[in-house]
């Protein structure tokens, strides 16, 4: 091939071997089949290979639980379908079986997702909520009585309640406590359960006053206790009172309350 400083004697024949020259050094580029492409086979210029096009070793997308679309060629196209299950504001997916599930639409409002095995195919379904309630009872003597009482006894007006329960049960006692003037008097408050269950009143469960003074003082005083191991059904609450020492205590505006906390 001439040099850019060789004398050009014989054109064409110049061109010619400047031609073979070309077609040597891009002979690489040559051959080839419909989808090759055109990659280094060395370091060294213009050194080239055809090879098949490296596509990966992803040869398919397959659609799974919950997908549609998928192929083995080509740009393909996946769907969720749990998505498209969706028509409205507030659907729900819901299974129905083994990878199989359905829409549920939204109930009526204040209604609340209930499960019954009756609907098919969802097991589901939007209800009324039930409407809670708990059973009370409440009972109060608002007159002045006495006792001398060194165990826990009634007063001349008996205080009781009867509730309905489940096995437990809060219940409060309130009293106005007045000791007489007597100094070092305790006077206690407290209550029994009878009708299903049996429950002695007891320190256990009470509320008392004590003046350590002889001037006749008076105060007030509740207590609240949380009552559990009792037996469910018809329970009877009734308020029970002492004095510690045996003199005369007296108590008015008594009051007792029980709720039912089920079991």
């Amino acid at each position: 091939m001439p040099t850019a400083t060789d004398l050009v004697t014989d054109l064409p024949a110049d061109f010619e071997v400047f031609g073979q020259a070309v077609a040597t050094s891009m002979a690489d580029l040559l051959g080839g089949t419909s989808g090759q492409i055109l990659a280094k086979n060395s370091n060294t210029d213009m050194d080239f290979v055809w090879v098949t096009n490296d596509v990966g070793d992803i040869t398919a997308v397959t659609a799974g639980t919950g997908i549609s679309g998928g192929g083995t060629s080509g740009a393909v196209t996946i769907t969720n379908s749990m998505a498209t299950e969706i028509t409205a504001k507030a659907d729900l997916i819901v299974g129905t079986g083994s990878a199989t599930f359905d829409n549920l639409a939204v109930g009526a409002n204040g209604t609340v997702l209930t499960a019954d095995s009756t609907v098919s195919p969802t097991g589901l379904k939007w209800a009324t909520p039930a409407s809670g309630s708990f059973n009370t009872g409440f009972a109060s003597v608002s007159t002045s009585e006495s006792t001398t009482s060194t165990s826990y006894a009634n007063l001349a007006t008996t205080l009781s309640t009867t509730v309905t329960t489940g096995t437990k049960a809060l219940v409060i006692i309130t009293a106005a406590f007045q000791n007489g003037a007597t100094a070092n008097v305790e006077s206690y408050a407290s209550f029994g359960v009878t009708g299903a269950t049996t429950v002695a009143a007891s320190d256990t469960y009470s509320t008392y006053f004590f003046s350590a003074s002889s001037s006749n003082l008076a105060g007030n005083a509740s207590g609240s206790w949380v009552l559990t191991g009792l037996t469910a059904g018809s329970n009877v609450f009734t308020a029970k009172y002492k004095s510690q020492s045996g003199v005369a205590s007296a108590f008015k505006n008594r009051t007792i309350s029980v709720v039912d906390l089920g079991s």
